[in-house]
């Protein structure tokens, strides 16, 4: 029994992480290659910034269909259209020239929309006792992507061009879909885990917040896939998805489709923190490869593999946040408070000794790394449904997305307008300063009758 169990869950962990793996690396590719693209499409520096910015504007406007969608057809089957959209379009963004290139950009940016929400959705669903870890495991998963996409994608530009480059992602996209579809098959929708699959006080703990889910939702059923298991492995009565859901006792006085007042504070200051931290996020990753190009004497190659020392350092992040809070005992707002304090080093470290790059890189990297999951697991956490989990989420990544969009964008006209790199550097450090103070008031709005846990599980 023991031996099924670990060997179901590392393929579960891997399907994931491989899922991870590509959330984020074709579009990180880009910035070690931008100076290439630019000199073979012409693009100004703002305009080469919306290759960048498309896929997080589309992260802000498509969340809330995506959501709608992830509802419709259930979590497992959504990533069907996530790995074939990012394969159609990062081919697209390659071979079509100036119009396939956009095309292909939205095409991606639509894709990576979905996995955007299936990943807190995934974690609430299957991994409920263990939320801060799978956090932050999808997360440093994410930042390997990144990390191996930044050091890898100028040189073998060099070698084949940097449409191939970029292309050649797509293998480690088809070993993921291979997985995922192996693991969580899109058609058996639910909860990849029965209760009896948990060891001793571990399945104690699950049934219970499965049982709290159940009776927080209102309602026969969720509109994201099953949720409960009864101890049998069967989807239960209360879990089960159901058109009478929507039509209902439950449908009528929009039970479910509430959110608590004080998650919806929460969820506001949240939201501006989350816009911030990805405009800073997305900002330098595509601009501090040309920082270093022209500041530090720096060639492509050279460049590119030393910005990725804000995604190789990203990958701590998550694992140091369910780290501290087990071992040392932190809560969520002094995590907060940490992130945030190595955040807001990395562009006033530039600022003020910009030949120290390589350590505000690395402090950076740790905080922007960390900041997603301390961020999405209290939102986990504090959610009473899945389906509040999901309208939580979608809003967070919509308007957070959206505003995010802007940063290489600004960055990019900053830097053109000012003729340095000052004024980037300062909307950065503007814009993490107000993160900091957003997301510390989201921490501490709390509903009195149902105080967050003190420590991250």
């Amino acid at each position: 029994m023991s031996r099924r169990i670990t060997r179901a869950t590392a393929l579960a962990l891997l399907a994931v992480g491989l899922m991870s793996l590509n959330a984020r690396a074709p579009l990180v590719g880009l910035g070690p290659v931008l100076g290439s693209i630019q000199h073979d499409t012409g693009l100004a520096a703002a305009v080469a910034g919306l290759l960048t910015a498309i896929p997080v504007l589309c992260f802000g406007l498509v969340t809330p269909a995506a959501a709608w969608f992830i509802g419709r057809v259930g979590i497992n089957h959504a990533n069907l259209y996530f790995f074939g959209g990012l394969a159609a379009g990062v081919v697209l963004r390659s071979f079509g020239g100036a119009v396939g290139a956009i095309v292909g950009t939205v095409v991606i940016g639509v894709a990576m929309t979905i996995v955007n929400v299936v990943t807190p959705l995934l974690v609430g669903r299957d991994f409920p006792q263990r939320a801060a870890v799978m956090t932050g495991l999808t997360t440093a998963a994410v930042n390997v992507g990144t990390t191996l996409a930044s050091a890898l994608t100028a040189p073998l530009a060099g070698a084949v061009g940097w449409q191939w480059s970029l292309v050649s992602w797509l293998v480690l996209t088809a070993l993921a879909a291979v997985a995922w579809f192996s693991v969580f098959p899109p058609s058996k929708d639910g909860p990849r885990w029965s209760d009896d699959e948990f060891p001793g006080p571990l399945a104690r703990a699950v049934a219970r917040r499965r049982a709290e889910l159940r009776a927080a939702q209102g309602q026969p059923g969720t509109s994201t896939g099953s949720l409960p298991l009864s101890p049998a492995g069967r989807a239960s009565p209360a879990g089960r998805a159901s058109p009478a859901g929507r039509t209902g006792r439950a449908g009528r006085t929009g039970t479910a489709s509430r959110i608590s007042p004080a998650n919806r504070r929460m969820m506001r200051f949240f939201t501006v923190a989350f816009a911030l931290h990805n405009l800073g996020y997305y900002a330098i990753t595509l601009w501090l490869p040309t920082f270093l190009v022209q500041t530090r004497g720096m060639t492509t190659s050279q460049a590119g593999l030393a910005a990725s020392l804000f995604q190789l350092f990203a990958i701590i992040g998550p694992l140091l946040i369910p780290a501290l809070s087990r071992w040392v005992g932190w809560g969520p707002q002094r995590l907060f408070v940490l992130v945030a304090t190595c955040w807001i080093a990395l562009p006033a470290g530039i600022l003020v000794a910009p030949e120290l790059w390589p350590l505000w890189a690395v402090v950076g990297g740790v905080a922007q790394g960390g900041t997603f999951t301390v961020v999405f697991t209290v939102v986990i956490q504090r959610a009473k449904s899945l389906d509040e989990n999901r309208r939580m989420t979608a809003f967070i990544q919509s308007v957070g997305y959206g505003f995010a969009s802007l940063g290489p964008i600004l960055m990019g006209y900053l830097r053109d307008a000012a003729g340095g790199w000052t004024a980037p550097f300062l909307l950065v450090l503007g814009a993490v300063v107000v993160m900091a103070v957003s997301g510390l008031a989201a921490i501490r709005t709390h509903d009195d009758a149902r105080r967050p846990a003190e420590v991250l599980q």
